[in-house]
């Protein structure tokens, strides 16, 4: 952007901002030469920002060292975090500081205080399973109301971006890595060992397919002992992450727009396979209770194939004592292999009753905007290579990270119907038309709850 342009857009700004109540905009010398000079100064008059969060943040005013966080892993970008704070307070005359509420405080605090109308947070993190009502029910700011026009959220979003839920804007989040999808594991020794093809050559010629994964997982689950049971399964993983990515790779959504789509011709089409999996063909690892041990048998070589996330493989992959790869969810037949289950994500909202909306808006996004619109300090994901076992699978994870498709049945189902839907399905305990029929007006209830009166 020229100097021209700089210089008319920071006019306009600080005219918008001269309308706050009770700040002050001040004029940034020499603001063409700062790499931040779309946002102009405004005198917070030394007020604390508080952030609510259920985990402890690094780093905000009260830290002052790189080895303030005990698990810091990158001292440089670590120091230019700390420099950016101590930037933002001076031009800002403002302090940040993030609470760590813990899980249930969150949820006390959005229920009490934000339903109140008097928030105890200028910014709340919100998981989507307790910041999706509230927002829903209008206890949330929706980012046009607050995020300025020359902000990095309604522009280049490098810093930034809206995250839309059920046609509404009311969060946001950092633009970052695409690292929140659900991948499909394999255990490359085990296929190898068996002349089994590789998933991803199939992906690449357009042969992955349910077809193609059901041949190959029968021929996965076997006795590998002789003692006459079955030890291992082509397929294992918990209800939630199965049934999300094959209901998503058959192009289905179970709560799209706040309608239940338990029943859709797509969806029952995947609880039908994922049925005959778990009890006709047996080629999945028998359901329990017991959710880590389903969430966790692709780790001890119980299966071969599994649903996984990139913390998960960080976390157990490098001790692994075999070749392992991830894969696109194979393609359902109504599926068009561009579409994969909604990824976990954080996200913010400002609650309604926050005074100077727009200022804390804007400090809070040039206070995370340490690394000056230079990405590669910011991307620099050392750490998540760990979990992969080549580059190509580190760029597919960040594909697939990318074709969420929009299902949010994982937060919206307030009534737990999906859930126990599938259990009964995984269970053999009801047959998919049983289930459909006992859980999908369970479902529309709860969804029907997110409509505001």
């Amino acid at each position: 952007m020229n100097k021209k342009w700089q210089f008319i857009i920071l006019s306009v700004a600080m005219l918008i901002l001269g309308a706050f109540s009770s700040t002050t905009v001040l004029a940034t010398e020499g603001a063409d030469e700062d790499p931040f000079a779309q946002y102009p100064a405004i005198d917070m008059e030394g007020r604390t920002i508080k952030i609510a969060t259920w985990w402890d943040f690094f780093y905000d005013s009260r830290h002052t060292d790189p080895m303030d966080n005990p698990g810091v892993n990158n001292t440089e970008t670590a120091q230019m975090e700390i420099d950016n704070i101590r930037r933002i307070e001076e031009k800002y005359n403002v302090r940040i500081e993030f609470s760590n509420l813990g899980w249930e405080g969150m949820i006390d605090s959005i229920n009490t205080s934000v339903v109140s109308g008097t928030p105890d947070y200028d910014i709340y993190t919100a998981d989507l399973q307790f910041g999706l009502a509230p927002a829903m029910n209008g206890y949330a700011m929706p980012v046009s109301e607050y995020a300025p026009e020359y902000s990095d959220i309604m522009n280049d979003q490098i810093v930034m971006k809206p995250y839309e839920t059920f046609g509404e804007t009311y969060f946001f989040t950092e633009t970052s890595l695409p690292l929140g999808g659900t991948y499909m594991f394999y255990n490359a020794t085990m296929l190898d060992e068996l002349g089994l093809e590789d998933p991803n050559e199939l992906l690449a010629n357009g042969e992955w397919t349910w077809e193609k994964f059901a041949e190959m997982t029968k021929q996965l689950t076997r006795d590998t002992d002789g003692d006459g049971n079955i030890d291992v399964y082509g397929f294992g993983g918990v209800t939630t992450d199965t049934t999300n990515e094959f209901v998503a790779s058959n192009g289905g959504g179970i709560a799209k727009e706040l309608t239940e789509g338990l029943s859709s011709p797509e969806t029952v089409e995947a609880l039908e396979f994922i049925y005959n999996m778990y009890n006709v063909d047996n080629i999945a690892k028998p359901y329990t209770d017991n959710w880590e041990e389903q969430q966790l048998a692709w780790v001890d070589g119980e299966v071969a194939f599994a649903p996984v996330q990139a913390f998960s493989l960080v976390s157990n992959g490098p001790e692994l004592s075999f070749d392992y790869r991830i894969v696109k969810w194979p393609q359902g037949p109504n599926g068009d292999g561009t579409q994969a289950g909604e990824p976990i994500v954080n996200y913010y909202f400002i609650p309604k009753g926050v005074e100077d909306a727009e200022a804390v808006y804007q400090v809070f996004e040039e206070f995370r905007n340490w690394f000056v619109f230079d990405e590669s300090y910011r991307d620099n994901y050392d750490w998540i290579e760990t979990g992969f076992t080549n580059l190509d699978d580190l760029d597919l994870a960040m594909e697939i990270g990318n074709m969420g498709n929009g299902d949010l049945w994982k937060v919206a189902d307030v009534n737990g119907a999906v859930g126990e839907a599938a259990y009964n399905i995984f269970m053999g305990e009801m047959t998919v038309s049983q289930a459909v029929e006992s859980y999908k007006q369970i479902l529309q209830d709860g969804l029907d709850s997110f409509k505001s009166e």
